[in-house]
């Protein structure tokens, strides 16, 4: 006797899993390879992925009410992203283009001040429309989980006001609030960096009633070792999960010191030490890579000027030698470390919504395999994103967020560049975008 569901997913060309036989992250040399059934079917019922299988399987146990065909195109899992900076007021495109024509430009701090400006500037209505446009366009291109960061006020009422409006946020993504205080130094505070920090801390009670996680920035641009110590151990007194941007712009053991402290995510890696990463190695901490930020910071292009012939323009704003990320890729994924791909969605150094984008600048720039970029952008992303077991991979018992691809291999979405492949976006087995825009369910 058939059972009854609510949906049956049938004539896929491949349907891409991302099942994995590690409990947690896939690590090392599994990162290149993932399952992929040709002609894959799934059941669905009430929100949830009930069987996975063959169509004739699938149809002689269960009587459907309805049934997606698929078109003979992939399916795949929908993508999590797990590190953006997602309300913020204005736009750093003048900064940006100062550094690609190596004219003086602000660092990144410098960067993140003028959003703090723009920021306080902006009404709560504009503020809330800007993160909605933006949650549509990562919806339509595939993305049905994000998590979305404060630290665009470094001020109580500033902060709070900003972990707020994420709350008051009504989208069909899902949202992970963080509270991100520890963003960097405020000018205010430049020359007494200690009552920033007594400051930061005061604001951990209440930013807790909105926020399950902290992010803490320790980088050159930020928080020393010391302080990032002294900021963990406050947010975990207060019971935050804890993220933490590492070692973006030089090595101060932030990777080994968010690893030690049992932290969900280490973020950016870019200038990681080996003690560090070793330790990163030896934990559950997913260390989370943007390949749109090393594009946009032009981290692989040479300049014309400064340092000499070969000269890029470094996260600062100062000439330096281009960045060899595949040796640095190939070491992070050597390690064995837990490794996930998002945006980096910002207003400086990452305006990229996209984790399709996300995926195509990781094969090219750190030349990594169709397998190795979908596992860090789906079932890897969402255990950075905390939903590991909810989410990231069509397996029995997860949430049914899928993507319909105009594609009929895996591979085809990574080899195109820049084009939105997805034609159709579900979350709990409704479908909520089609052809690049959002719909209501059931529409």
């Amino acid at each position: 006797m058939q059972e009854n569901i609510d949906l049956l997913v049938l004539n896929t060309s491949e349907l891409l899993t991302a099942r994995s036989a590690a409990a947690g992250p896939v690590r090392g040399d599994a990162l290149n390879h993932i399952e992929v059934i040709p002609g894959g079917a799934f059941a669905v019922n009430e929100g949830k992925i009930v069987a996975v299988g063959s169509a004739d399987e699938l149809l002689g146990r269960y009587s459907a009410t309805r049934q997606l065909n698929a078109g003979g195109c992939l399916v795949s899992p929908a993508f999590s992203d797990p590190h953006t900076h997602l309300i913020h007021g204005g736009s750093r495109h003048a900064e940006w283009e100062a550094k690609v024509l190596e004219r003086p430009a602000v660092g990144i701090d410098g960067g993140i001040r003028s959003t703090i400006n723009a920021t306080a500037e902006a009404s709560d209505a504009a503020l809330l429309a800007h993160a909605e446009t933006i949650l549509d366009d990562m919806l339509a291109s595939g993305t049905t989980a994000v998590e979305a960061k404060s630290g665009y006020g470094l001020s109580e009422r500033s902060e709070l006001r900003l972990l707020e409006l994420a709350a008051a946020i009504d989208h069909p993504v899902a949202l992970e609030s963080t509270f991100l205080g520890a963003h960097t130094v405020p000018e205010r505070h430049r020359d007494d960096r200690e009552a920033y920090i007594a400051e930061v801390i005061a604001m951990m009670p209440a930013a807790r009633k909105l926020s399950d996680t902290c992010d803490i920035a320790i980088d050159p641009v930020s928080f020393t070792a010391a302080e990032g110590e002294r900021l963990i151990a406050a947010a975990r007194e207060h019971g935050f999960t804890l993220r933490v941007h590492a070692d973006q712009t030089g090595d101060v053991s932030g990777t080994g010191i968010a690893a030690e402290a049992g932290a969900l995510t280490v973020d950016h890696l870019d200038f990681v030490g080996d003690d560090s990463l070793a330790a990163l190695a030896a934990s559950e901490t997913v260390g989370v890579i943007f390949p749109a930020a090393n594009m946009h910071l032009l981290d692989v292009t040479p300049g014309r000027s400064g340092a000499g012939a070969g000269a890029g323009v470094g996260v600062g704003g100062s000439a330096k030698q281009p960045r060899d990320l595949v040796a640095w890729a190939d070491r992070l994924v050597e390690s064995g470390a837990a490794l996930a791909l998002s945006t980096d969605y910002n207003p400086g150094t990452a305006p990229c919504t996209s984790m399709q984008l996300t995926m195509q600048l990781a094969a090219r720039l750190y030349r990594m395999s169709f397998a190795a970029v979908w596992n860090l952008a789906t079932i890897n992303a969402a255990h950075a994103l905390g939903t590991g077991g909810e989410r990231g991979s069509i397996e029995v018992g997860k949430t049914a967020d899928f993507v319909l691809w105009d594609v009929a291999e895996h591979g085809q979405i990574v080899h195109r560049l820049g084009s939105n492949l997805a034609n159709e976006v579900y979350i709990a087995g409704e479908v909520v975008a089609r052809r690049g825009r959002r719909i209501e369910p059931g529409a």
